[in-house]
C-alpha cells in the first residue's frame, strides 16, 4: 500500500496557475504520485477557496468538489481538539513564520503518521517532514 501525501495550498494553485513559478514542477509531481492517496484539510480548502475567489471562482470549486468526494483523497475537518492541538504548535514556535492553518496541516501529519507533503513551502522541511520530490 502507498503511503499518503499531505497535500498543501500551494501545490494546488501551482498546478492550477500556469504563471506560477512551481508550475512545471507541480505538473510533474502530481503525474509521478497520481496514484498515491492524499490527504488535506478543510483549512487547505478554505485558503484554495480564497485564493481564487476573484479569479476562477468555479476552479475554486472543482478542486474543492473533487477533494470532497474522491475515493482516494481524505479531507480531514477542523474540529475542536485538531485546533487546541494546532494552536499549541502555533504558541511553541513563536519563532517560525507558520501560519494557524501550517500548525494544522502539521498536527494532522503528525496524528496520521504522514512524513510527506506535496508543497512548495519550507515550513514543512522546519517541521520535520519531507516535500515530495
Amino acid at each position: 500500500m502507498l503511503e499518503p501525501l499531505f497535500v498543501d495550498t500551494g501545490y494546488i494553485i501551482a498546478l492550477v496557475n500556469k504563471n506560477d513559478a512551481h508550475h512545471e514542477q507541480a505538473l510533474f509531481l502530481s503525474k509521478k504520485y497520481e496514484t498515491f492517496p492524499v490527504v488535506t484539510t478543510t483549512g487547505i480548502l478554505l485558503e484554495i477557496g480564497n485564493a481564487f475567489s476573484r479569479t476562477n471562482r468555479k476552479q475554486a470549486v472543482q478542486i474543492i468538489q473533487y477533494f470532497s468526494s474522491a475515493e482516494e483523497a481524505t479531507v480531514v475537518s477542523l474540529t475542536v481538539g485538531l485546533f487546541k492541538n494546532s494552536l499549541e504548535i502555533y504558541k511553541k514556535h513563536s519563532d517560525k513564520t507558520w501560519g494557524l492553518v501550517d500548525c494544522i496541516s502539521f498536527a494532522v501529519m503528525r496524528t496520521r503518521k504522514i512524513k510527506t507533503a506535496l508543497a512548495f513551502d519550507h515550513h514543512f522541511e522546519q517541521s520535520g517532514y519531507f516535500l515530495a520530490k
